[in-house]
């Protein structure tokens, strides 16, 4: 598995590259990974280009199957 480790706060234009960027090098079309997932390809569309709004679900989805783990830190930050 290929571990990315974003640091928040990220864009969705930044998540949409990494997913784009990873489709393109396992040599996927959307429509492959809209197969894979069951997520529509054009809500993938609209993920790659940083236009979509995809729930974590979905990102999980996506990155289970390009074998990307998604790593969150949430912390506490004094006002």
């Amino acid at each position: 598995m290929l571990e990315i480790s974003i640091i928040l706060p990220v864009t969705k234009q930044e998540i949409g590259h990494i997913i784009l960027k990873r489709r393109q090098d396992l040599s996927l079309k959307q429509e492959d990974l809209s197969e894979l997932t069951g997520i529509t390809s054009k809500t993938i569309y609209l993920i790659e280009n940083g236009t979509g709004n995809p729930s974590l679900e979905t990102l999980e989805k996506i990155a289970g199957v390009l074998g990307l783990e998604i790593k969150m830190q949430i912390r506490d930050v004094e006002s």
